[in-house]
């Protein structure tokens, strides 16, 4: 298997990236990201069926807020809470007044607080781990959830049980390289009930809508395909996504 030689550690020390990341997350502030909707959504059940309220719901490695400021303003009544280890961007949280009233702290995935919240999302963070980080980075995530909290992962699965891929790409983003792990909806069920939580419930994500193709010559951006049953199908350069939103609750 192949090993990038960058990783979530370097995410948070590598201030061009850092810049340029937080330039792209911005343009969706104001105009939410498909994939997104789907997360407000499950959120908005997770809340209209919780017994106690306000409910605790943290987004870790938060960037710099979006996916938060669409939740608290279509969702209310919950706390919500932004985690990231990349400094820059929680200062540019704080500082933003259109997050005002959510909260910002410095949290690391792999040694979060034990039993604080009632959901837990984790938004395009866990693809870039390797096996051993992807499992302390599951058991941490059952542990910091209250009984019968949820946990919601997007990230990359897919139903191919004996396929597990990870790929080391480099871009006009990337130059030191992204490791890209592809991994069986099997295999995450096992390491995620090892990790505490039951088994989770898959929500394979297809686009609504066209996105159209860069050229050869410009940064690797997603785009759609439309496949033979009319379906959209997500790449990124040369590379399909296969891009799921996950949800498993840790026992009561």
């Amino acid at each position: 298997m192949m090993t990038s030689s960058f990783s979530y550690e370097d995410y948070i020390n590598d201030g061009a990236f850092l810049e340029n990341y937080n330039l792209y997350q911005a343009r969706y502030m104001e105009n939410i990201r498909e994939s997104d909707k789907v997360i407000v959504s499950i959120v908005e059940d997770i809340v209209s069926n919780a017994e106690k309220k306000p409910l605790k719901i943290l987004d870790i490695g938060c960037s710099t807020g979006n996916l938060l400021l669409h939740l608290s303003r279509r969702v209310s009544g919950s706390e919500y809470i932004g985690g990231d280890l990349a400094l820059s961007s929680l200062e540019e949280c704080r500082k933003n007044p259109e997050l005002k009233g959510i909260s910002f702290e410095h949290l690391d995935i792999m040694e979060l607080p034990e039993e604080r919240f009632d959901v837990v999302i984790v938004n395009a963070v866990l693809y870039m781990f390797d096996a051993q980080q992807y499992d302390r980075a599951l058991v941490s995530l059952a542990k910091t959830l209250k009984p019968g909290g949820t946990a919601i992962i997007y990230d990359f699965a897919h139903p191919f049980e004996h396929q597990l891929l990870t790929i080391d790409e480099t871009s006009l983003m990337h130059p030191n390289g992204l490791r890209l792990s592809f991994r069986p909806m099997k295999y995450v069920t096992e390491h995620m009930t090892a990790a505490g939580f039951l088994a989770p419930i898959f929500r394979p994500f297809q686009l609504p809508i066209d996105l159209p193709k860069p050229g050869y010559d410009e940064e690797v951006v997603t785009y759609t395909v439309d496949a033979a049953d009319n379906s959209r199908m997500m790449f990124r350069g040369a590379l399909f996504q296969p891009w799921c939103h996950m949800t498993a609750v840790r026992p009561a």
